[in-house]
């Protein structure tokens, strides 16, 4: 059977187009949108560093709580921001706050149906810059970034990896392995370490991660074999690779060090239980990328 049969047959029948994005997704990571250790070059070492770097998407993530906005367009607005360092666009540290709120901005305008005016976030940014700085920035930015603006994010994976799981799922599962996804995700977007996994790696390093928290009855054996054989046959990532294995590995580290891994699946699973009582089982990818929703990172009581 070849994997066009399989996605049309027996429990997968998943969308043909979802393949076709993740081709499309996966070369845009590997060329277009491709990140490096920009860390390693010492003129960039000079100006900052990975706990800087962490400091300041932490704020993103608090401008987009404080105006109620998409947590998602801070994934967004990172990948401006590194790319933008990556291309020699910011020299010190002022630049690099400047290029923060100015990315932060350009991802809000484009991935937010909330308008977020200038002059207000020029005040979010504690007045460190005017709104002619912004301007000026932001011109050169889309200048460094040729008008490519559209980076395929961990969060744009897990979209399309849980159109691959099997309809033998259970609603409630897909809803549980995508919010505790969402959430690694967010911790992979904070951290530095993360700049140098492609973010098909990361979604399904976190995948895999959320899919081990679960029970034999909540997901069985056979069904994350099947799940992993799906997204191998249509990504060629292999969950035994070792780049899988690392960034497992990483995450792991990461959620073990910050908090409790134990409580914040706890936390993670009434939240997921209210939240899937409150919304058609047919909505939770809708759920999961839609309006304001606070951060799962929080959800335990605790920060990064």
């Amino acid at each position: 059977m070849t994997l066009t049969d399989m996605m049309h047959s027996g429990p997968f029948r998943c969308h043909e187009d979802a393949v076709e994005i993740l081709e499309v997704m996966r070369r845009q990571e590997t060329t277009t949108y491709r990140r490096t250790d920009y860390l390693a070059d010492p003129k960039n070492i000079s100006i900052l560093d990975g706990s800087w770097r962490q400091r300041i998407v932490e704020w993103m993530y608090g401008v987009v709580d404080h105006c109620s906005l998409r947590r998602d367009s801070v994934a967004v607005a990172t990948y401006y921001l590194d790319l933008s360092v990556d291309r020699g666009l910011v020299e010190c540290r002022q630049e690099f706050q400047l290029a923060a709120m100015t990315a932060l901005q350009l991802a809000i305008k484009l991935y937010d149906s909330t308008l977020v005016k200038l002059d207000s976030m020029v005040k979010l940014g504690r007045g460190l810059f005017t709104e002619e700085d912004v301007v000026a920035m932001e011109a050169k930015m889309l200048h460094a970034l040729k008008w490519q603006v559209h980076p395929p994010t961990p969060v744009c994976f897990l979209r399309q990896f849980l159109r691959l799981l099997p309809t033998s799922v259970a609603p409630l599962t897909r809803y549980m392995i995508a919010e505790v996804t969402r959430f690694i995700a967010e911790i992979s977007v904070c951290l530095y370490k993360f700049v140098k996994y492609p973010p098909s790696v990361v979604a399904y390093a976190g995948m895999i991660i959320a899919m081990e928290r679960l029970d034999e009855a909540t997901l069985p054996i056979w069904q994350r074999q099947q799940i992993c054989s799906t997204i191998s046959h249509v990504t060629q990532l292999d969950h035994l690779s070792t780049e899988i294995a690392d960034c497992v590995e990483q995450l792991q580290s990461s959620l073990e060090k910050n908090i409790s891994l134990q409580d914040l699946m706890n936390a993670i699973d009434a939240q997921c239980h209210d939240g899937y009582s409150k919304v058609r089982s047919t909505e939770y990818s809708t759920a999961l990328t839609g309006g304001p929703a606070h951060s799962p990172r929080e959800v335990a009581g605790r920060r990064l």
